[in-house]
């Protein structure tokens, strides 16, 4: 994830302050986050830059979506991300491929995703309920759910799944993907 000091220490804040509202140890939230005691330590110290795996494992460990996880404190009528290029950059492949969050609020998030040729994100599955949507406005993706069989969906093409499955994006063809995902994952509203 890439992210400005100030993000950092917002997740930073966040998480620590929904782990001692649990009143969890850092070894009990590790456990129950599903991440690393040392990664854990160092995400409430502003010190990591965690994955969009983690941030994930994170969230469903609080019971919260990633939005709700990474939301700022002021609630507004309208939130406008000034420039799309300046949203978080969430994922990065190894081509250079990125998904950046652009807008969200609990319990929906609006991405924007360019993924280079060979490139794949695989996540594992949302809460019961949770679905996908996708527009691909360049080249084509290729969307796996679970042992279902791959669906190709290509320029000017949309498509919806539910999300509650392991399903991953990968561009099989010679140019770039581009697409816009939204993602509907209901929270649990656990303390």
């Amino acid at each position: 994830m890439e992210n400005s000091e100030s993000e950092a220490r917002r997740i930073a804040t966040e998480v620590r302050r929904r782990r001692q509202q649990r009143q969890w140890t850092l070894d009990t939230a590790a456990l129950r986050l599903g991440v690393s005691r040392r990664l854990l330590a160092q995400i409430e110290a502003g010190d990591a830059n965690p994955s969009l795996s983690s941030l994930l494992s994170i969230a469903e460990g609080f019971d919260i979506s990633l939005v709700e996880l990474l939301a700022k404190s002021e609630k507004r009528t309208v939130v406008v991300q000034p420039d799309n290029e300046t949203a978080p950059i969430l994922w990065t492949g190894e081509r250079g491929g990125a998904g950046r969050l652009l807008v969200g609020s609990d319990p929906l998030e609006l991405w924007q995703w360019t993924m280079e040729p060979g490139e794949e994100r695989r996540s594992d599955a949302h809460r019961t309920g949770a679905r996908e949507s996708l527009s691909v406005t360049a080249g084509s993706v290729t969307i796996s759910v679970g042992a279902a069989a791959p669906v190709v969906v290509t320029s000017g093409q949309s498509a919806l799944f539910n999300a509650d499955e392991p399903h991953s994006y990968r561009n099989d063809g010679d140019d770039t993907a581009c697409f816009v995902l939204a993602v509907h994952e209901p929270s649990g509203g656990a303390a």
